[in-house]
């Protein structure tokens, strides 16, 4: 039922029926799944959604993927229902990116893990992301092996940094990614768009782009 209400194309709009239908289905399915309700999951922010996934500090990547997934699926039901410009089908694709983006830095691998992503980035747009996104989307790429792609993401998010802390919080991060770029072959930094020379030339451009934006303060 959920499948037909997102991808019938020949059905002009749902009915009160049948959004109230799907609204039980999901209620179903967030308790047998995560053990929780609905209505208590969009109480709660994204960032109290992935404390509640975190065991020892680290996010179950299983569960924050059904969770991602229940997420984005309840977005486009209400996006069908209610418009493409509703604000609340706007606020669980935005949760349930950040969700699957660390489902994915937790080396999930589930197959279609990178379309759920392209999905709901083609709705919250990047211009829109709040600063932190950037640094789940660096773990993210990291973790595919897209190293060129998780660079990018990495000096991106130096850029929408606003705060001091924040900037050293991704110059910790900048640190730890080109340490892991070391310890790989050549071979494997390739298959990621990048190279050896790579490596020591990222960690020159980070330090000159960081100290200009901390001179341009004083």
């Amino acid at each position: 039922m959920l499948a037909r209400l997102v991808t019938d194309r020949t059905q002009q709009e749902i009915t009160t029926p049948e959004i109230a239908g799907a609204e039980q289905e999901l209620d179903s399915l967030y308790l047998a799944n995560l053990g929780t309700t609905r209505s208590l999951i969009h109480r709660l922010g994204t960032e109290d959604l992935l404390d509640v996934l975190r065991s020892a500090g680290t996010v179950h990547a299983e569960r924050a993927y059904v969770l991602g997934a229940l997420l984005s699926t309840e977005a486009a039901i209400v996006a069908a229902y209610a418009g493409a410009g509703s604000a609340d089908a706007y606020h669980m694709r935005s949760s349930a990116l950040d969700i699957l983006l660390e489902a994915g830095a937790a080396n999930l691998g589930e197959p279609d893990l990178q379309e759920r992503v392209d999905q709901l980035v083609a709705h919250v747009p990047k211009t829109d992301w709040p600063v932190e996104r950037w640094g789940r989307l660096l773990r993210y790429e990291a973790q595919r092996g897209e190293h060129s792609e998780a660079e990018d993401a990495l000096f991106t998010w130096l850029e929408n940094a606003g705060t001091a802390k924040q900037r050293l919080l991704v110059a910790d991060a900048a640190n730890d990614f080109y340490a892991e770029l070391e310890k790989l072959e050549d071979e494997d930094l390739a298959k990621g768009g990048f190279s050896r020379e790579e490596i020591g030339e990222g960690r020159a451009d980070f330090a000159e782009h960081f100290a200009e934006l901390f001179a341009g303060e004083s």
